[in-house]
């Protein structure tokens, strides 16, 4: 007798996919080790692509401190990318502080103790005290003597000044940023003046050089007028209380420390 046998259907290959059995364990390996290995192995993945994303954001950063160094000098360079990564908060112009809040400085301090050995050498030759110096006066009745020729750079407008003072108004001090330990820092010509300085003040600086150290007398023409100021406390500095009257004689003491062209 002749059996018609009826050809069976092939089956559908995505069916045939999605019904095939996950890949069996290997011998002795407990079950759900397979995708627990594939787990493993995508966390891995992730975590040696975030090593790597820090390790081009770390190259990066030393790029940028080589370029600011090759640029600014040592000390420049680590200024800068102390700015730039950590901050500084502190009275600035309002047009300066602006500019210093985008690189990131919140307090008008630097670490301006270090320079390159260039630079030391530069200073050290060219610079020397003075025994004898005779009083300057100018035309708009600021008077002043050196006491330390400096051999470094002079101010210039727009560039960023380091500046130790002491100030006294009518004899009584306002202001010592040596005891602190934290020099003001501010851009040379900008307005308004940082907290504690005056037309007075950058009067004399003009005739500075980095290294220099001067005795400044200011008239309250230069100075503060009849207006007079108050020393705001700040976030880092606490202590900063001062107080100037209303037409007080200013006298200044003033160490310039760094004189550095800002990052363009």
């Amino acid at each position: 007798m002749l059996v018609c046998q009826a050809e069976a259907p092939k089956p559908d290959s995505s069916a045939a996919a999605a019904a095939e059995p996950a890949a069996s364990p290997e011998p002795g390996e407990a079950p759900g080790a397979a995708s627990g290995s594939v787990r493993d192995a995508v966390r891995a993945a992730e975590q040696a692509g975030e090593a790597g994303r820090r390790r081009r954001q770390a190259e990066s950063t030393d790029m940028i401190a080589s370029r600011l160094t090759r640029r600014f000098g040592l000390a420049g360079g680590l200024a800068w990318v102390g700015f730039l990564a950590f901050g500084v908060i502190g009275e600035q112009a309002r047009e300066a502080e602006k500019r210093m809040k985008k690189m990131g400085i919140r307090e008008p301090w630097a670490p301006a103790g270090i320079k390159t050995r260039l630079e030391v050498a530069s200073e050290e030759a060219n610079t020397r005290e003075v025994a004898d110096a005779r009083e300057v006066v100018t035309p708009q009745g600021l008077r002043y003597t050196d006491l330390k020729l400096g051999g470094g750079a002079p101010p210039q407008p727009g560039y960023i000044v380091v500046l130790d003072y002491k100030g006294y108004a009518d004899g009584r001090l306002f202001e010592d940023t040596t005891a602190r330990g934290k020099p003001i820092v501010f851009l040379y010509g900008k307005r308004p003046f940082a907290g504690g300085m005056c037309a007075g003040v950058e009067q004399a600086l003009a005739g500075m050089r980095a290294g220099g150290r001067r005795r400044v007398t200011v008239p309250p023409e230069l100075g503060f007028g009849d207006r007079g100021i108050t020393l705001r406390p700040t976030e880092h500095v606490p202590e900063k209380a001062g107080t100037v009257p209303p037409g007080a004689t200013l006298e200044y003491e003033l160490t310039l420390v760094r004189v550095s062209i800002p990052p363009s």
